[in-house]
């Protein structure tokens, strides 16, 4: 025991050093809220925090705990360009790529439906899109120009919203 530091120290080193990042990682993830509803713009025009806050607000009223974390938490993801058009922002593009092949939104605010469905091959129907002006949940939000388009394999709970928002 007399010489156990001088033997074992990096040995101690490294094993209080995985154990603090094993911590770390940890009380990180506690504290990461998981959001119950996720839902992208897809417009060239974009839209203000103001909006995004409503939309948000329009979505937490509506919805139901998903998670059970005991709150209704709505992300609102904004991707700014134009579907098809040349010369787009690469962080936008690669944003909505990721958002895409991860299947994190469920929900579409799209200026072009249709241009959409074909460039995402089919992720989201077309012929199911709502334009956001005949929904009156969202008429004070500003975002009457985009229609509501559901991810064709999104979970059952987004049809659900969409079914609330269009019965308010």
């Amino acid at each position: 025991m007399k010489n156990f530091w001088y033997y074992h120290k990096v040995h101690v080193i490294i094993i209080l050093a995985v154990l603090a990042v094993g911590a770390y990682f940890l009380l990180t993830q506690q504290k990461t809220v998981k959001s119950d509803y996720d839902i992208a713009i897809v417009s060239a025009k974009g839209c203000s925090d103001e909006q995004m806050g409503q939309i948000r607000d329009v979505f937490q009223q509506a919805g139901t705990d998903q998670n059970g974390d005991g709150a209704v938490t709505v992300k609102v993801h904004l991707y700014r360009f134009a579907i098809g058009e040349s010369g787009q922002d690469r962080e936008a593009v690669a944003g909505l790529d990721a958002d895409l092949v991860g299947k994190v939104s469920g929900i579409f605010f799209v200026d072009n439906p249709e241009g959409f469905e074909a460039a995402t091959n089919g992720l989201g129907k077309s012929a199911d899109a709502i334009p956001v002006r005949s929904i009156p949940a969202l008429s004070a939000c500003g975002i009457d120009d985009l229609s509501l388009l559901i991810r064709a394999e999104a979970d059952e709970k987004y049809t659900q919203m969409r079914s609330a928002l269009i019965r308010e």
